[in-house]
């Protein structure tokens, strides 16, 4: 899109068809990109998170307007017509960071904040302030809402798989003893089990009762260690990429590869979940029926 005749909202100077133009991806400003650079921010910041989008003030005509490059391309446009240019989403999001008085490349532990942000993806706005308190302060407990909910599906959805197995695994033992009383009251079991659960139903509901407790504390351990736990596995996983690409760069491409969420993870973990459940249930079965 031709920006000739508009003026740069940062220094309220006209465009001519030499100048290097940048457009915001957020709001479609457009600005010098000396301008932009000098600022470190768009200058209709205001328009941000509002939904408003910048207007020209003339009229373009239609058989003249360019093709708009998406906005969550965020990449440099090189091949449109003039020199306006769309921001990298690199630089976008460092100029956001400024303007939230963070360092983008400060030191996170052989990584910078801004290849943690690229890597979180989501969120981030949670997680950047937590993982700076961990940094600068050492502190590793945090109050993690969905992971005391729901551990596995967190973990699972964070790419954090081990944690994730680990948690159903411990989740489907503790829930043992409630399964075993469920399928007792549902009538399921044979006449012979039924009698072995009646004559220990004292210490089957005893035994209820503590791993209720348990998994209470279990996700209580874990929704208060569940971001310093991701912060060490976004850095363990930037740092073995940047070590293994020629580069020694963290891409956007393999940032969302190994990084952000991926949903679909949740409905593994629930089929996972339930196979294991299942096959307590046949091994305490099995077990019962040879008491």
């Amino acid at each position: 899109m031709k920006f000739t005749g508009e003026k740069c909202v940062l220094c309220g100077e006209v465009f001519t068809d030499s100048d290097n133009v940048v457009v915001c991806p957020e709001c479609g400003t457009p600005h010098h990109r000396e301008c932009y650079k000098k600022h470190g921010r768009c200058g209709n910041i205001y328009m941000h998170g509002t939904g408003q989008k910048w207007q020209t003030t003339r009229k373009i005509p239609e058989e003249k307007t360019a093709d708009v490059v998406a906005p969550e391309d965020m990449e440099e446009n090189n091949t449109s017509s003039g020199n306006e240019q769309y921001m990298s989403r690199t630089d976008y999001e460092i100029a956001m960071m400024r303007e939230a008085g963070l360092n983008p490349y400060e030191d996170m532990g052989g990584v910078t904040l801004h290849e943690i942000m690229m890597f979180v993806r989501t969120n981030i706005i949670y997680y950047i302030p937590k993982f700076k308190k961990m940094k600068d302060f050492g502190s590793r407990t945090s109050f993690n809402l969905s992971c005391f909910l729901f551990p596995a599906f967190y973990f699972a959805n964070r790419k954090m798989w081990l944690w994730s197995i680990i948690a159903t695994v411990i989740s489907v033992i503790l829930n043992i003893p409630a399964s075993i009383i469920i399928m007792a009251e549902s009538g399921v079991f044979t006449e012979n089990i039924m009698n072995v659960i009646y004559e220990n139903q004292d210490f089957i509901q005893n035994m209820e009762t503590i791993c209720s407790a348990g998994s209470c504390i279990m996700r209580t351990v874990m929704c208060l260690f569940a971001n310093w736990i991701y912060f060490n596995f976004a850095l363990k996983k930037i740092q073995y990429i940047k070590k293994n690409t020629p580069d020694g760069r963290l891409d956007k491409y393999t940032a969302l590869a190994f990084g952000g969420v991926r949903p679909i993870n949740i409905i593994l973990i629930t089929l996972i979940t339930m196979f294991l459940s299942m096959g307590s249930m046949v091994g305490i079965t099995m077990f019962l029926t040879a008491l």
